[in-house]
């Protein structure tokens, strides 16, 4: 505060708590204040007048900060925690040197050096933080004050799913998540299969399947994969029989006398791709690819018929490939009803394939199955198979939905090449995990990376996911 002359200050002084100095008495008055004991009392008035100024701006300036309400943005559980407290947008000027305490096990440290708050945290709930801290005015071995700050860590959301396993006395068990993985020519195959969230919360079964074989004599593979329909009580097993079904008679295909005509006639196309040749490998495919599907579906009705039930009760999926490497290129033909995807990927380019359309059914949750009698009425299925020649590709994948529905959401993104692009990314580690498939790694790494990344978080996506990838 500014500080008055003595007289000025102690005439004032007088004037308010006696009376004013009459006029008589200005000389006396001016030889009062001039003595030295009245000049000290005065400087001890202005030092304590300052003492109480100083004093009440800080404790002002510190309730300032004790009253001031500091959010810290919400953590979650196995998810990586930072925060930088920023004075200026937070109204803190008057802030000087502070520090965090931490409550212990919580995950998180603070950085001086970054002036940051970092880690993973590891338990949910409300936690109570302590910022310590001083004054810009403060000397540095001043005491810090003491202000308590809220955390709250949300839980892992996976965490809040239980995962009981299914029962395995039931005749039509299969286990609760499934991988191969075998060479295919100069290729490799791998395949891994995964009970959802939603079944394993229940110790419901994964209705999902696959299958997967390469004949090392003849050149030709076969992917498959299939869905179980979640309404129908024993889907698990016309998923099961539905692949078991297709390898089975692609092996008798490779062992019959149909196998010379249907590699004429893909000689004949890759040697004059005009349209006569397409129409004749269209057709063999047709023939040969319509014989795999339907005897998938006689296998099923027959089963069916065995137990005194429904075909309608093993409704499922199936997309299938078979390929072969030539020396024009790779021969893709396949087969696909029901929703899930198949496509052909090519990094380099960034271009991608799709072999077919997804019956997504006309209302959410609709779809075709192998089960439904129409499928091969009237030579329906024809429009189901696509064959393509490709000189290479990255990767030839195939999906059901739970892998269609979280990574391409609509129908429409399926024919996108950028969203193909953005599944391949993330199948090399582009995703919140971090979760990385080495598709250079040994084959058994791969499949159990795989395994690994099907366990990706999705909100609203919790069926099984199966993926099969040729690579």
């Amino acid at each position: 505060m500014g500080m008055k002359k003595p007289h000025e200050y102690i005439e004032a002084l007088l004037t308010h708590k006696w009376e004013p100095v009459p006029g008589r008495q200005r000389s006396l008055f001016d030889a009062f204040v001039e003595e030295e004991h009245i000049r000290q009392a005065v400087e001890q008035i202005y030092h304590s007048q300052t003492i109480i100024v100083e004093s009440w701006k800080e404790r002002s300036l510190i309730d300032d900060i004790l009253q001031k309400h500091i959010v810290l943005p919400n953590g979650k559980v196995n998810k990586p925690y930072q925060f930088r407290l920023d004075k200026d947008a937070l109204g803190l000027q008057e802030l000087g040197d502070y520090e965090w305490g931490i409550p212990e096990g919580l995950g998180i440290a603070y950085d001086e050096s970054t002036g940051t708050l970092s880690g993973t945290p590891q338990v949910q709930g409300e936690h109570q933080l302590t910022l310590l801290f001083r004054l810009n005015m403060h000397a540095a071995d001043k005491p810090f004050t003491e202000k308590k700050v809220h955390l709250v860590v949300n839980p892992d959301p996976k965490s809040l799913w239980q995962n009981l396993p299914s029962d395995e006395t039931d005749k039509y068990w299969q286990p609760d998540q499934a991988a191969l993985t075998l060479p295919f020519g100069n290729k490799k195959l791998v395949i891994a299969s995964k009970r959802g969230r939603s079944h394993a919360h229940e110790g419901k079964f994964r209705d999902d399947s696959f299958g997967g074989f390469f004949d090392e004599e003849k050149g030709w593979g076969i992917i498959a994969v299939a869905d179980g329909a979640g309404s129908a009580k024993y889907s698990r097993k016309g998923a099961n029989i539905a692949c078991s079904a297709a390898v089975d008679s692609f092996k008798e295909l490779l062992a019959g006398e149909k196998l010379a005509a249907l590699e004429e006639t893909i000689k004949g196309y890759l040697a004059s791709q005009d349209e006569e040749n397409q129409k004749k490998v269209s057709a063999q495919f047709i023939e040969q690819l319509g014989k795999l599907a339907f005897s998938a579906q006689g296998r099923i009705r027959q089963e069916a018929q065995e137990n005194g039930t429904d075909i309608k009760d093993f409704a499922t999926t199936l997309i299938f490939a078979l390929v072969k490497k030539y020396a024009e290129g790779y021969v893709i033909s396949s087969f696909w009803v029901g929703d899930g995807g198949i496509g052909i990927y090519q990094a380099a380019s960034g271009e991608a394939i799709v072999l077919g359309t997804p019956d997504s059914g006309e209302f959410a949750g609709q779809t075709r199955f192998l089960t439904m009698a129409d499928i091969f009425a009237n030579s329906a299925y024809v429009n189901r198979i696509r064959f393509k020649v490709v000189p290479d590709f990255t990767a030839l994948i195939l999906m059901t939905d739970g892998l269609t529905d979280p990574k391409f959401q609509t129908d429409a993104n399926l024919q996108k090449a950028e969203i193909w692009q953005q599944l391949w990314n993330d199948l090399g580690g582009s995703n919140d995990d971090s979760c990385k498939v080495d598709f250079n790694a040994a084959p058994a790494e791969v499949q159990n990376a795989l395994l690994s990344w099907l366990d990706f978080w999705s909100p609203g996506n919790h069926d099984d996911r199966t993926i099969a990838i040729l690579y």
